[in-house]
């Protein structure tokens, strides 16, 4: 847990008030699972119709996006943080697979659809994993909190 100290001020006097921003490590792990599962099936169907490594890259983001906003959703929360774990936690295990898969020899270099020596894949993607798993994040809490709006929102008056 990350602590954050704030400063309420009420009735001229101060007072410091802790406040806990907290992970909600089970949704991240559901929201994990989700990209993961995406990925395999999306870049599957993606890279069956077109041997191109970018494919598989497009479903992973669409994953992660869905996987952040399913984080954010199910921990009733609005920090992003979630969703950033998430896109660190895909990083590693596609980091992982690449290295792993070349160290033997087992993925074809250059991977399909990559021209030999090109690393923009490689810079471009893993920033684009954070980006989409933080947004899909930041667009589930938002949804929460519009939810919680409605239901606390007094019922309107008749006329």
């Amino acid at each position: 847990m990350l602590g954050v100290r704030s400063l309420q001020v009420k009735d001229s006097k101060v007072k410091a008030q802790e406040k806990i921003i907290d992970v909600h490590w089970s949704s991240v792990w559901i929201g994990f699972g989700i990209a993961i599962i995406g990925t395999l099936i999306l870049g599957a169907l993606a890279f069956q119709a077109v041997e191109n490594v970018w494919l598989i890259a497009l479903g992973g983001e669409l994953s992660l996006l869905v996987g952040g906003a399913v984080a954010a959703l199910r921990a009733q929360t609005s920090p992003a943080l979630n969703g950033a774990f998430i896109g660190l936690l895909y990083f590693t295990v596609t980091v992982i697979i690449i290295f792993g898969g070349v160290m033997t020899e087992t993925l074809p270099d250059p991977l399909p659809g990559l021209p030999k020596g090109d690393s923009t894949f490689f810079f471009v993607w893993p920033l684009a994993q954070v980006l989409a798993s933080t947004l899909g994040a930041v667009i589930g809490a938002r949804a929460t909190t519009a939810s919680r709006r409605r239901k606390t929102r007094p019922p309107a008056k008749g006329k």
